[in-house]
């Protein structure tokens, strides 16, 4: 009768070893399948950065911070439509000659679709900023895909394609690039912003925005405050009077995005 415990292959602690390095060197590989997972979900968050680098675009226009270098700026505001601030942001961009980007929530769009009308009639731009302002760092991304594809169905109901998107507070997760993508949209962020939720001083937001004022800037200010302190759309208004004569000053004109990145203006639908 063989001895099983002489320590050849039989032995039942060198088959436990064999077993055991197996089992680890299959999770080790498991870890590193799920470290690499998670990288491509979340180390794209930090695509916020790129306002302070000098990159203007990446991956072939996936994710833009910058037009070309070119003497023109995107004003873009975030958040709405509001049947409060968005008509007052309206008069005072006809007031200044100036047309913008409006990048507006899609449940919010369910609500006044009339004012997205409105906007367009005024001669600017209406880009899609999903369609609930959630985190989408918090967020899964079966659900990031669901909320992209209801703003655009709210939007096609206005008439509307889109073709550039920005995420809600900036945050872009790898399925956030991955689902725009998807559908058609390029991802879009900032160079310069006013952070006007910081500060009740519109001079301070003016100087914010100036210190990043150059060719091809995208600025970011807000129509609405319903996710920021109650009157902070005011304080990015006022802001426009002192942008005004700096904008002026280094010879910059204000255009849409699509004018800025491609020359033309947004694409309504069955046109």
């Amino acid at each position: 009768m063989r001895d099983w415990g002489t320590g050849g292959a039989g032995d039942p602690a060198r088959r436990y070893r064999g077993v055991s390095g197996a089992v680890g060197r299959l999770s080790r590989r498991a870890a590193g399948i799920g470290a690499a997972a998670l990288a491509a979900q979340y180390v794209p968050s930090i695509a916020v950065l790129g306002q302070w680098s000098g990159l203007r675009s990446v991956g072939g226009g996936i994710c833009r911070w910058r037009g070309p270098k070119v003497s023109q700026i995107a004003l873009t505001f975030d958040d709405g439509p509001s049947p409060e601030a968005t008509p007052a942001v309206l008069d005072r961009l006809d007031e200044l000659g100036w047309p913008a980007t409006f990048f507006c929530l899609g449940s919010l769009v369910e609500r006044e679709p009339d004012l997205v009308a409105e906007i367009l009639r005024r001669g600017h731009q209406v880009e899609t900023h999903g369609y609930r302002h959630d985190h989408h760092l918090l967020r899964t991304p079966r659900w990031i895909l669901r909320d992209l594809r209801a703003a655009l169905g709210v939007m096609e109901r206005c008439g509307l394609r889109p073709t550039l998107y920005r995420p809600t507070f900036g945050q872009v997760t790898g399925t956030t690039l991955a689902a725009a993508r998807l559908l058609g949209l390029q991802t879009v962020l900032w160079s310069a912003w006013g952070r006007e939720w910081t500060t009740t001083d519109h001079r301070r937001v003016a100087e914010l925005v100036g210190s990043k004022l150059d060719d091809g800037a995208i600025v970011l200010l807000h129509d609405n405050d319903a996710f920021g302190p109650p009157g902070m759309w005011r304080v990015g208004l006022r802001s426009l009077d002192h942008i005004a004569p700096e904008v002026d000053r280094r010879g910059l004109v204000p255009v849409t995005m699509g004018e800025l990145v491609s020359g033309v203006p947004s694409i309504a639908a069955g046109s």
